[in-house]
């Protein structure tokens, strides 16, 4: 007898009422949260048309300088999943239009009625910016803002450093790796 088959004819006789299809159901669900966890997944739109490209770069870059990182891009099938999976903290970082991540962050245009989510920024590049949820830990944002920040020369459109410091939006662990990253190399 195969051992699953065995499992479930016990549970089935442990637990009546759960059924022999339910105890050999088997879900990938459990492993892409375990992935997601090991993992610093970008979420980008396929809506937002420039961020996805970029996405790539960007965890490039993060990979670099920060391997234990282990970034990956990770696209979503429009903005309404996208703030979804913001909002529910089954994704943590975006990189998005920066019109998107205020409407995001203010619940309105697309995701008026629904809930704010509250994303800090880690970075800018032109008119996308890379977002984090604001409860994310600051010292896990600062390597991850390092990283970037240490790979800027391969980023096309990123903003200065000095311009980013100003974002009345920026996470405090990206604000200190930044700080930090300008008194260690003055000439930016």
């Amino acid at each position: 007898m195969h051992r699953r088959t065995l499992l479930a004819s016990l549970a089935c006789l442990l637990v009546p009422n759960l059924a022999p299809s339910r105890a050999m159901a088997h879900s990938p669900w459990g492993q892409y949260a375990v992935y997601r966890q090991k993992h610093l997944l970008v979420l980008s739109t396929r809506d937002d048309a420039e961020s996805y490209p970029y996405s790539k770069l960007l965890v490039d870059a993060v990979n670099r300088s920060a391997p234990e990182a282990k970034a990956r891009p990770a696209r979503a099938k429009d903005l309404e999943r996208a703030y979804n999976l913001l909002r529910s903290d089954q994704f943590q970082f975006a990189l998005l239009s920066r019109r998107n991540v205020d409407a995001m962050r203010s619940a309105t245009g697309l995701f008026a009625g629904g809930d704010p989510v509250d994303l800090k920024s880690v970075y800018l590049f032109g008119q996308l910016e890379f977002a984090v949820r604001a409860d994310f830990p600051a010292h896990l944002v600062a390597i991850v803002a390092h990283a970037v920040v240490s790979n800027l020369d391969d980023l096309p459109g990123a903003s200065p450093m000095t311009d980013v410091l100003g974002q009345d939006t920026l996470h405090a662990g990206a604000r200190d790796a930044i700080i930090e990253y300008l008194s260690n190399n003055p000439d930016g």
